[in-house]
């Protein structure tokens, strides 16, 4: 599954910016540099979350709880009272 998103998220990046180069600089425009700014900073977090081993398990397991069937929907206020009141 890591490697699956890591490979995507690698392909998004090469296609979000279009560069032109001239002579030794690197022309890039704004829209492109704020899309490229905002692709790192996904692929950023999706860093740390990869790399922090406890955050991992936590979303494994809720993953198998999910998958269990050991969930429940919270479509008011009332039901997320409850909740915390049982």
């Amino acid at each position: 599954m890591q490697n699956k998103m890591e490979v995507l998220e690698a392909i998004k990046m090469m296609n979000v910016v279009r560069i032109k180069e001239t002579e030794e600089s690197v022309v890039l425009r704004k829209e492109d540099f704020e899309s490229l700014i905002w692709e790192m900073e996904s692929l950023m977090g999706t860093i740390e979350i990869l790399s922090d081993k406890d955050l991992m398990e936590q979303i494994k397991e809720s993953e198998k709880d999910i998958k269990e069937g050991k969930i429940f929907e919270i479509k008011t206020e009332d039901d997320l009272n409850n909740l915390f009141m049982e």
